[in-house]
């Protein structure tokens, strides 16, 4: 059974799957990417220092509501679950912080549209509760329960949506506590008639939500071109790992200035290109070290092949960015692979 199916509740033998419960604490940023059920993840630290983060979620019948905290700004790039719609509340948010592109702000409602790739840069605290449901049930609720066009209100809605305080309030209850007494009960006979209750008031909500911010007449700035510039930027340090690219290399590639450059990545990131390229690189190191321990003879070698020959600048960069040094990475994964 794939990811979509196990999303959906589609069950090879017939049965009824049980609800899908995820609770994690993280101490790595790597991991932490891989630790939401269902999606498709990359995440670059931004912040300097020891990484901790933790995750609960629970799954039924393509339905998902998930709780993700972090103590560092992280730039995401993600993918939901094919064909589902994601409606959110950034729960903390404790200094700069971007979602799909526009500025998160306290009584916001966050979204994604379906098979829409996610770009969310979380400050340096954060807490994100959110839904994800599949798109035909939310379509399908809307049109028979309200009479609504979900794809045409969608239209309107756009990425980050102030919302009214009460409607807030009330989908931030059917997110947090709906979760908490799903997780409760869901080894107990009254599992899948608590698991409709909580489904039915999720989506009640979520609809008003929607529909309150597809009629709101505020217009934000679109970031489109700024997070455009960045984007490319990654794929330029990618391809080139060996031979970091300059700055005067990237804006002619990019034939952009290099105050143009810079400005981007302020507005998107808030760090430098040349931080941000030096991050993505380091974090490419840190992924070696720990998918496959035991085949790293040198680490010298794996940081020269990213483009650090200088190896007590290297890990000096290494530990302010993770909060340990490279050699406690190694032995560690080495540790945990022989268990």
């Amino acid at each position: 059974m794939n990811f979509q199916e196990e999303f959906l509740g589609i069950s090879p033998t017939g049965g009824s799957p049980k609800i899908h419960l995820v609770e994690r604490k993280t101490t790595d940023v790597l991991e932490q990417a891989d630790a939401l059920p269902f999606w498709s993840q990359d995440y670059t630290q931004l912040s300097k220092g020891t990484f901790s983060g933790g995750l609960s979620s629970v799954t039924h019948h393509g339905v998902q509501v998930f709780r993700e905290t972090m103590n560092r700004a992280v730039d995401q790039i993600a993918f939901a679950p094919a064909d589902a719609y994601v409606i959110g509340l950034p729960t903390i948010i404790e200094g700069d912080a971007s979602w799909g592109l526009m500025p998160v702000k306290p009584n916001a409602m966050i979204t994604l549209d379906k098979n829409a790739e996610l770009v969310f840069r979380t400050s340096n605290l954060s807490e994100i509760t959110a839904a994800v449901i599949s798109a035909q049930r939310l379509e399908e609720y809307a049109a028979q329960v309200e009479w609504i066009d979900l794809r045409k209100a969608m239209e309107s809605v756009k990425p980050v949506e102030r919302i009214s305080p009460d409607v807030t309030a009330r989908l931030q209850a059917s997110l947090t506590d709906g979760m908490h007494y799903v997780s409760k009960f869901r080894d107990t006979e009254d599992a899948e008639q608590i698991w409709r209750l909580f489904e039915n008031d999720l989506m009640a909500t979520c609809l008003q939500a929607l529909l309150q911010a597809s009629n709101s007449p505020n217009h934000s700035h679109d970031h489109r071109i700024h997070r455009y510039i960045v984007n490319r930027v990654r794929d330029l340090t990618l391809s080139s790992s060996g031979y970091p690219l300059t700055i005067e290399e990237l804006c002619i590639s990019l034939r952009i200035s290099r105050r143009t450059l810079n400005h981007a990545f302020i507005r998107v990131l808030g760090i430098t290109p040349v931080a941000y390229m030096r991050n993505v690189r380091l974090h490419r190191i840190r992924a070696e070290l720990q998918s496959a321990p035991h085949q790293v003879r040198y680490i010298a070698s794996v940081a020269a092949k990213w483009g650090f020959w200088h190896m007590s600048l290297f890990s000096r960069y290494y530990r302010e960015l993770f909060g340990e040094t490279p050699i406690e990475t190694l032995s560690r994964s080495r540790v945990g692979e022989r268990h």
